[in-house]
């Protein structure tokens, strides 16, 4: 087995040492100040190249929501193919500044607007009121994307976590009258409410996402038990998958939903959906955020933001060069 990442693991060393509770015993205010600080905390400053921040007002399912649309200053002109983005955090935390400079970072890294979209948070607004609010941005994208400076009619969906598992939800139910999804990237994505995988038990502690936080997290996410198995959030669950756009899957191997994203990679791939599968061994869970602790995630969301411009070259997409 690959090592853990030096530099991680001697932030978990410290973390561990600290004594704190576990997220599982925090009131929900206090998950949400916490996993924001954690996020901002762990990252390097940002990037020095010139980009350019707007907020963005998006309609959900129900209401208004904010957002935030990050381009690069040397994108060019016209309106141009974005990346969606959805935040993670269990479905109950996180928004746009917890993953302000990852969303910087992708936009620096791609040449492509980044529109950051927050969405209904549980246990005030349980699942589905993130799908819902999802599909919603989505059509929005397609209906007032010009005003905003992205193109209308085709987009990337990127998110980590319960904001991957949006991702890949919202470009599977996405309907046809709507913007094309032209790729998926997951970063270590939540694939199942239903199935147990070894590595939840196994990585369930002293790794930063514990086996406690994420049964927290469902039972907010999904109070009632019987909903946990609809197959809008169980990617394993649903029938074939095949009319996916292409997906690029990032999976940590110190993660305990690192089997589940493999898992989903695999059943992808059987349904005929072309899937780059980029495996990090030494990486644990939210390494998005870990540029500030190691050198080696940097490379993994140059990576991953080279296949968001490459996926729109490959079906002759215009696209934003940095």
């Amino acid at each position: 087995m690959t090592n853990l990442d030096p530099a991680i693991a001697g932030m978990l060393a410290h973390i561990n040492g600290l004594g704190q509770p576990d997220m599982a015993d925090l009131p929900v205010d206090v998950i949400r100040a916490v996993m924001t600080e954690n996020c901002r905390r762990m990252e390097a400053p940002p990037p020095s190249e010139p980009l350019t921040v707007q907020t963005v007002s998006l309609t959900g399912a129900t209401g208004p929501l904010e957002g935030r649309l990050y381009r690069s200053a040397g994108g060019g002109e016209g309106p141009a193919t974005a990346i969606l983005y959805f935040h993670g955090g269990g479905f109950v935390a996180g928004g746009l500044d917890s993953h302000e400079m990852a969303c910087r970072r992708l936009a620096t890294l791609s040449g492509m607007p980044v529109l950051a979209a927050t969405y209904r948070l549980a246990p005030e607004h349980p699942l589905p009121a993130a799908h819902d609010d999802a599909l919603a941005i989505l059509a929005q994208i397609g209906q007032q994307g010009p005003t905003w400076g992205l193109a209308p009619d085709q987009v990337i969906i990127a998110g980590d976590s319960a904001g991957a598992n949006l991702a890949l939800a919202t470009a599977l139910d996405a309907p046809p009258d709507g913007p094309r999804v032209a790729g998926i990237l997951m970063f270590y994505p939540v694939v199942s409410f239903v199935r147990q995988f070894p590595g939840r038990a196994r990585l369930g502690r002293d790794y930063l996402l514990t086996e406690r936080s994420m049964q927290t997290f469902t039972a907010l996410a999904l109070p009632d038990p019987v909903g946990r198995g609809d197959a809008r959030y169980n990617f394993l669950e649903r029938g074939p998958m095949g009319h996916c756009a292409p997906v690029m899957l990032l999976t940590a191997g110190f993660d305990p939903l690192g089997e589940e994203g493999e898992a989903l990679a695999d059943r992808l791939l059987a349904d005929g959906v072309s899937v780059t599968h980029r495996h990090c061994p030494s990486m644990i869970h939210a390494f998005i955020h870990m540029t500030g602790v190691t050198p080696a995630v940097e490379p993994l969301l140059s990576e991953a933001a080279d296949w968001c411009r490459q996926t729109l070259k490959s079906d002759g997409s215009a696209v934003l060069s940095p």
